[in-house]
């Protein structure tokens, strides 16, 4: 990862793996409310979540934000581990079975890790 560059946040974490809540059902049209958790703490804080909906579709990639590294030496950061709520709005227009992809990271084996649900879209 390049420096100032959005760093993906941790769905997983020594094993435990991010909550997600979202209803089985919605109708098409009509927003939907995701919400899962990412795990941060000590000088690791929430930023962004980013949505990309395809018809039935939905990537969403949370991130996470650090201090800045040019300066370690004026940061004191706990060892305090946090979940997170991370929210995101979808909504699909047309019926059928949408997938959900929520894209982040794993620590600390260092890997990219995906959980995905499925959402049924009635008319």
């Amino acid at each position: 990862m390049r420096p100032g560059a959005p760093a993906p946040s941790d769905l997983a974490y020594y094993g435990d793996t991010s909550t997600v809540e979202l209803p089985t059902s919605t109708k098409a049209g009509e927003i939907v409310t995701l919400r899962f958790t990412t795990f941060g703490g000590g000088c690791i804080n929430p930023g962004s979540v980013d949505v990309e909906l395809s018809g039935l579709r939905a990537e969403v990639r949370p991130y996470l934000e650090k201090p800045p590294a040019e300066q370690p030496d004026t940061v004191v950061c706990l060892a305090d581990l946090r979940m997170d709520w991370r929210v995101a709005h979808l909504r699909f227009e047309r019926p059928g079975e949408a997938t959900v992809r929520i894209i982040g990271h794993a620590s600390p084996e260092d890997r990219p890790v995906v959980l995905e649900r499925k959402l049924r879209v009635t008319p």
